[in-house]
């Protein structure tokens, strides 16, 4: 018996029998956790979520995951592993690494964890690796041995049981078990049950013409003939936008007033815009990430996007990167093989930052001229030519080499004759 139920299938209503703004009672009761219907085809229904869910997902797909080794000069591309190519570029024939991992970290954020496949020739060797969706996913575990394993129901009816071994497997958050994970759609069922609830009222109310410009009124009964005649020549004479704004002839008693906006109805546009920012903070994507740009500067985006990479990004790499070091690599590999999504990239200022950055860099003698190079994904000089050198600049010398640089009667403590 499975240890975790799969996720809710959509519903064919999103939203049902909203109630008017105006019916104060009945709305704060459906706010208060009626009618909601929350799961994670829904939730990406809406467009905030989507863009979150969409944007950590093709960022980190996009940095590209590399493999690398621990030599006694430092940390290098292990490109001669077969997993290399794997993780990097293409993890089995029909995928490639990026819609790889954007399919494994949407799983991840919309559910209680990710899961993938592992394929291994007849020496034990990962020859491909194949995403799961997690709605396909039961996790159990033998009660005698211990021992874990997961069962698929894939979507063309196959079904297969893969032991540990055979997945890779990163957990969501954990809460009140030590090893099972929350769904975290479920935890933020609340929020993501009102956005889709103003969205839905939002929809129906524009949809069934309740937003009315305003009415005429007629102090007298008009016969069915006339009424038809009189609303399809003020159509003709006012309607579209090409007659906005030309002043009406009445007679006969007519008289035209505006409808005001509801307050109500403001509010409610209100509420959509505070949704975004809350939703925002489930994910921890800033807002601007999602277009909402009330709050950015020119002053601030910068820092906001720095702390996007550290709070945000930074995490989530280093969860994938331990996966792969506990799933994918053997006691051996472990010792001195590693994997690292380089956020590094992302926070890279303009033209002149950069420059002034590795311009410092350089003449301070921690870069060198290939590290820079391969950072702007140019061509790296040859080391015979000195691609490889540490320099700094030729003023510049040792603190301790000071006193022999200084005249003789300096060296000896008198004054210079």
């Amino acid at each position: 018996m499975g240890i975790f139920n799969k996720l809710i299938e959509p519903t064919n209503q999103l939203v049902q029998s909203l109630p008017q703004l105006s019916d104060d009672s009945a709305w704060n009761n459906y706010l208060n956790g009626k009618g909601y219907n929350v799961s994670a085809s829904t939730a990406l229904k809406v467009a905030v979520v989507i863009r979150c869910v969409d944007v950590v997902a093709k960022t980190m797909a996009s940095l590209g995951c590399h493999l690398q080794k621990e030599t006694s000069e430092g940390k290098t591309k292990a490109t001669n592993h077969a997993l290399y190519k794997m993780l990097r570029m293409l993890p089995n024939p029909k995928t490639t690494s990026y819609e790889f991992w954007h399919m494994y970290i949407v799983n991840l954020m919309l559910s209680w964890g990710a899961f993938a496949k592992i394929e291994r020739d007849q020496n034990g060797f990962i020859k491909a690796l194949w995403n799961i969706p997690t709605c396909r996913v039961f996790q159990n575990w033998n009660s005698v041995t211990g021992e874990n394993y997961i069962d698929v129901t894939y979507s063309n009816g196959k079904y297969e049981r893969l032991y540990e071994g055979r997945y890779m497997y990163t957990p969501g958050f954990r809460f009140q078990d030590e090893t099972l994970p929350e769904d975290a759609i479920k935890i933020a069922g609340d929020v993501l049950g009102l956005t889709m609830a103003l969205n839905g009222y939002a929809k129906d109310f524009f949809e069934n013409g309740s937003n009315m410009g305003g009415f005429i009124e007629y102090p007298a009964a008009i016969n069915s003939p006339a009424f038809l005649k009189f609303k399809e020549d003020w159509q003709k004479t006012y309607g579209g936008v090409m007659n906005q704004h030309k002043w009406a002839i009445l007679e006969g008693g007519f008289k035209v007033n505006k409808m005001d906006s509801n307050p109500k109805d403001a509010q409610a546009l209100d509420s959509r815009k505070m949704q975004i920012e809350e939703v925002c903070r489930i994910f921890g994507v800033p807002p601007h990430k999602v277009f909402d740009l009330d709050k950015m500067t020119f002053n601030n985006v910068e820092q906001v996007n720095i702390e996007y990479v550290q709070e945000c990004l930074n995490p989530m790499a280093e969860r994938l990167e331990q996966t792969i070091y506990k799933d994918l690599l053997n006691t051996k590999e472990q010792r001195v093989l590693s994997a690292n999504f380089d956020t590094n990239k992302l926070l890279k200022g303009d033209i002149a930052a950069q420059t002034a950055y590795y311009h410092n860099a350089r003449q301070d003698g921690w870069m060198n001229a290939n590290e820079i190079r391969d950072l702007q994904g140019m061509n790296r000089i040859p080391a015979e030519d000195g691609g490889d050198i540490y320099a700094i600049n030729g003023n510049m010398i040792p603190i301790t080499a000071i006193p022999l640089n200084l005249p003789k009667g300096a060296q000896k403590g008198g004054a210079q004759a």
